[in-house]
């Protein structure tokens, strides 16, 4: 019985906690090697962090696109399909926005705002359902269409912010700046976080209720398990896989729509930080969990809000940075996989043997 509490309840809880205590550990190692004070940097990441509710805001307003990015590959995870293409409905869904917030400027904000949020998730949808279709009629990989459709999305916005999208003064590679109607109002007062991150909390919960609580739910992770036994059982598997890539596109979609009419206000290159692939690593750490997706959203939003914060303290460089990103992302993935009785194990044995070989050298 206390077995079973364990593994349930206090695993789960201890394992990522213990990853993130070593990973600071050796992040700080890595900090003091290269030559840099790893008290000072360390205190520098958790001050932006968590040092104001400016500094706050901050986080959770980086935290936002990658929540969005991370749900849409966790989702489709779950159900069996690889979909790496958040990146490009991310895009896909800034585009739409983009495009909405130039054109239909004289719409009221309660209709606009909306609006523009279910155009991102359009065409979000419609990036994924290509690949989605190519997967199920076809059996073609969707790994390999969506990493393509992501190059394809980014020389889109390349090409529309120099062409049909670009500002009127025709001077800079950008697109005008939209409507003060379609800009999402903040939430948090003293800063600037945007009515999409509430957004992306509530699509976590839908996701996790479709899928744990609903029958469609358990069609497509069972499809996920094992595609031809699903099949066996009177499972549409072909459909749903069309159905769970646009739902994972909308998602992805929404998320490049909050991020341009929450943060940034128009297209540009470079609008997405790789939250695309970031949302990969984000999904296994958290084993495709929509819930749970919010928590390590937020580690990822610390950890990009402290690199840049640990560079301003202390100096240390961007390279650097990155490894102590890095370090904390691997140890946060492989440490809570690992089994409790069979790390402890490990460490018995081998100081079982440290101790037999000081006896032996003691002897001689």
């Amino acid at each position: 019985m206390r077995v079973k509490i364990r593994e349930r309840y206090i695993s789960p809880i201890l394992k990522p906690t213990l990853a993130f205590i070593l990973a600071l550990i050796f992040g700080s190692i890595i900090i003091l090697i290269a030559g840099y004070d790893p008290v000072g940097a360390l205190t520098a990441l958790f001050i932006v962090s968590f040092g104001s509710m400016k500094a706050f805001g901050f986080v959770l307003i980086k935290t936002s696109p990658l929540l969005f990015t991370g749900l849409a590959t966790a989702f489709s995870l779950k159900s069996g399909l690889f979909n790496a293409g958040a990146e490009g409905s991310f895009l896909l869904g800034a585009i739409m926005a983009t495009w909405v917030g130039v054109t239909f400027t004289n719409l009221p904000p309660f209709l606009l705002v909306p609006f523009t949020l279910f155009c991102g998730a359009i065409g979000g949808a419609l990036w994924s359902l290509i690949p989605g279709y190519l997967r199920a009629k076809h059996g073609i990989a969707e790994l390999i269409t969506t990493i393509m459709f992501n190059l394809i999305a980014i020389r889109l916005v390349g090409y529309l912010i120099k062409g049909p999208l670009q500002e009127p003064a025709g001077i800079m590679p950008q697109s005008a700046k939209i409507a003060e109607n379609a800009i999402l109002p903040f939430i948090l007062p003293g800063t600037k976080l945007h009515l999409g991150f509430l957004i992306g909390i509530l699509v976590s919960v839908i996701l996790y209720i479709i899928l744990f609580r609903t029958y469609f739910g358990y069609e497509i992770r069972a499809a996920g398990f094992n595609f031809l036994a699903a099949e066996n059982e009177g499972i549409n598997a072909k459909k749903n896989i069309i159905i769970v890539m646009g739902i994972s596109g909308a998602v992805a979609g929404i998320g490049g729509a909050a991020e341009l009419t929450g943060v940034v206000y128009r297209l540009f290159e470079g609008i997405s930080a790789a939250y695309g692939m970031t949302a990969i690593i984000l999904a296994i750490l958290v084993n495709s969990n929509p819930l749970a997706v919010i928590i390590g959203a937020f580690v990822f939003g610390v950890l990009n809000a402290g690199g840049t914060a640990m560079q301003r303290a202390v100096g240390v460089s961007g390279v650097v940075s990155s490894l102590f990103q890095g370090i904390t992302v691997i140890f946060l993935i492989i440490l809570p996989r690992l089994s409790l009785d069979k790390l402890k194990a490990k460490i018995y044995i081998a100081m079982g043997i440290a101790g037999e070989k000081l006896t032996m050298s003691k002897g001689d």
